[in-house]
């Protein structure tokens, strides 16, 4: 039992370490992270080592594809740009096989009395330092993990176990264990780890070993597909090239043994012989050889992977949905057309949020899905814009456009959370088995205000001086129907309740109308001041507005 402990607790060690080191070296080095997979399309080559790079760095394959995955589904990256880089995450994962083949239990005292040193004097609280202080954390976690693997087996009978093993494992057994391996921890590394720590206490011999990590290693690709879930589109092709660059490694690399044999070689006896005669070292060039072999030809036959990728899972109309039109990573070298494209993509938001609610006179219009879909798109670009924008402050611009910059931002925020309460609101009014008037006439209402909005961004500033008018305080009409809901004879039911939501977020999408609609207007103000003495009222009146919002 102690043994079994150990190497669960060793197992246990290595996913938080991962899962540490992968967290906060995203926080630590996100951004450049992603400049870093942007620049690497230039050809199939550069993706591959950056992805490897990326890989060895998160020693997660999967944290390389959620990257690039976001990158494309964001409009940065097309699917074929990202099918290097997700290929090359898999061959720098290899780097922790690797080091499971040495002995660095020194090395993980010297880390915990670095993180410990830095938190006694006080170094996390610089937010640089507290997150690379982190990862060093997550690296000795990680190799004490892999320590505790590979000296758990060392106390097992080897005699008794050599007695059951007197003939081996069956090759497809064995690859059935490595595949079921894989599964559950969701990694191919893991179980080529513990394979290791097995032939390092002489349990398993390298020809038993060689079927069991090939099987984890397809069974890491298929994994993914499955802790895919419900994802569609671009999304869910990542997957599928995740899987592909493990079927080829494994095809190619398994019809390398019997060409061998057939050559008169022994295969088993060469690996061996380039481990150094270490089998360790001979498993982990065989991991290293399985990643290699599938990422090269997917990433230099990217057209063809991407076919296939969009076969299996064709794009969905949220990918449609969440690619920016204008803006673009290109464009944040020129601060003044940065502005410009990231102003016109606000707009196309603005112009996009009647999508978000149902024609409910038009029952024929697009259902809850397509909805759900467009809104998800929506926040997508609404991200993309906010990074954007982050990403141009960032470079520094021109003091006097600034406020411009920080004007975009604000409005943006504004319209996210107005896409939100749309879809909040939305999915209030569709609960009901028979929308009651009230709901339908908010509905209608609310729709209305929206479209009118939509158009204004294409009109001139007093359509919108129209819609602040038109959405003024209300509070005392929206009142008067809460007090008739809760004095009616639904007041007891769920009917009554979810009125009285699709009330209050009827109320704050109204608010919130009023509040883009200010935030649109303001530069129009600025831009055109009026001379006499009333508009010069009245804009002060709307300054006032703007500032209460």
């Amino acid at each position: 039992m102690a043994i079994i402990a150990q190497i669960l607790a060793g197992l246990g060690l290595l996913f938080v370490g991962l899962k540490m080191m992968s967290t906060h070296l995203q926080q630590a080095t996100g951004r450049r992270v992603r400049h870093l997979l942007r620049t690497a399309t230039r050809s199939p080559l550069a993706g591959l080592a950056c992805g490897a790079l990326a890989g060895a760095a998160t020693q997660s394959s999967n944290a390389v594809a959620v990257i690039s995955g976001n990158l494309v589904r964001g409009g940065v990256l097309g699917t074929r740009d990202a099918i290097p880089i997700v290929a090359g995450g898999n061959v720098g994962t290899a780097a922790l096989v690797f080091v499971a083949a040495i002995d660095f239990r020194l090395l993980v005292l010297y880390l915990v009395a670095l993180v410990g040193f830095g938190f006694q004097f006080k170094l996390d609280r610089r937010p640089a330092l507290k997150e690379w202080m982190a990862v060093a954390l997550g690296l000795a976690l990680v190799l004490l993990g892999l320590d505790y693997i590979k000296q758990g087996p060392r106390g097992l009978d080897v005699t008794a176990l050599a007695a059951l093993l007197d003939h081996g494992i069956a090759p497809w057994v064995g690859f059935l264990l490595g595949l079921a391996a894989a599964a559950v921890s969701q990694s191919s590394s893991t179980p080529t780890i513990l394979v290791v720590g097995l032939m390092q206490a002489n349990v398993l011999g390298l020809d038993d070993a060689i079927v069991i990590v090939m099987g984890a290693n397809l069974g890491s690709g298929l994994s993914a597909v499955l802790s895919a879930g419900e994802l569609e589109g671009t999304g869910r092709q990542l997957c599928y090239v995740h899987v592909l660059v493990k079927a080829v490694g494994c095809l190619l690399v398994g019809a390398a043994f019997p060409v061998a044999a057939w050559l008169g070689a022994d295969p088993v006896a060469a690996l061996g012989q380039l481990g150094g005669g270490q089998p360790s070292a001979a498993l982990s060039l065989l991991f290293l050889a399985l990643q290699v072999a599938g990422a090269v030809p997917v990433s230099l036959a990217r057209r063809t992977t991407e076919s296939i990728a969009a076969a299996l899972s064709p794009p969905t109309v949220e990918d449609g949905a969440s690619k920016p039109r204008f803006i673009h990573e290109r464009a944040l070298g020129d601060w003044a057309t940065a502005l410009d494209l990231a102003e016109q993509e606000t707009m196309r938001l603005v112009k996009l949020l009647p999508t978000l609610l149902p024609d409910l006179d038009q029952q024929d219009q697009g259902g809850p899905a397509e909805r759900l879909a467009l809104w998800r798109g929506a926040n997508a670009i609404g991200v993309a814009i906010d990074q954007f924008l982050a990403d141009l402050i960032a470079r520094g611009i021109p003091r006097a456009s600034l406020p411009q910059a920080l004007h975009l931002q604000a409005l943006t925020e504004t319209v996210r959370t107005l896409q939100d309460t749309l879809h909040a609101f939305t999915e209030v009014v569709e609960g009901f088995d028979e929308v009651p008037p009230l709901a339908f006439n908010l509905s209608e209402s609310l729709r209305t205000i929206i479209l009118s909005l939509a158009d204004a961004t294409d009109g001139d500033a007093e359509d919108l001086d129209l819609i602040i008018t038109l959405t003024a305080d209300r509070s005392d009409l929206l009142s008067r129907i809460r007090r008739h809901l809760a004095a009616s004879a639904l007041g007891t039911g769920e009917d009554a309740r979810q009125l009285l939501l699709a009330t209050s977020l009827f109320e704050r999408g109204v608010w919130l109308v009023r509040r883009t609609a200010v935030a649109l207007r303001a530069p129009a103000n600025e831009v055109k001041p009026m001379a006499t003495a009333a508009p010069g009222e009245a804009r002060k009146r709307e300054e006032a507005d703007a500032h209460r919002t």
